[in-house]
């Protein structure tokens, strides 16, 4: 009973955090800013936004936790190829400065095997190898 109790109390506060309004308020807002906007009213802040990888990079400068690409393909390539050509992951923003992390190198080396892996569900035979008699007899 004490499940089906907190079940239903967490579907009430769930349905009212997610109250979405209707489209049609949504849109005239939108119109209603637009046109703010168009009139000198208001400010366009989307032009005010940074890109998310260099707002990071501009951060991580201002503290000196930003590692050096340049340099770090001289120190170990492999690793510099990773955090150039990889995805923008906090462990690079470990290498060096504040903060710095001696497991950064490794998990970034590593960070596809943790993505990956609990995205394979079965495991498929390998299909290079050729099948048994007998599998081809339970075929027949």
């Amino acid at each position: 009973a004490g499940t089906e109790l907190q079940a239903r109390w967490a579907t009430r506060v769930f349905k009212g955090l997610c109250r979405i309004p209707p489209s049609q308020k949504l849109m005239a807002e939108a119109t209603k800013k637009e046109q703010l906007i168009e009139r000198g009213v208001m400010k366009d802040s989307s032009e005010d936004k940074l890109e998310f990888i260099q707002y990071l990079d501009d951060l991580a400068a201002c503290i000196g936790a930003k590692p050096s690409v340049p340099l770090l393909f001289l120190k170990d390539p492999r690793l510099a190829w990773e955090v150039f050509f990889g995805p923008c992951t906090p462990y690079q923003y470990r290498l060096v400065g504040p903060g710095k992390w001696d497991g950064a190198r490794n998990a970034i080396l590593t960070q596809w095997d943790r993505t990956l892996k609990p995205l394979k569900t079965r495991i498929v035979p390998d299909s290079t190898k050729p099948a048994s008699m007998s599998h081809y007899l339970k075929v027949w």
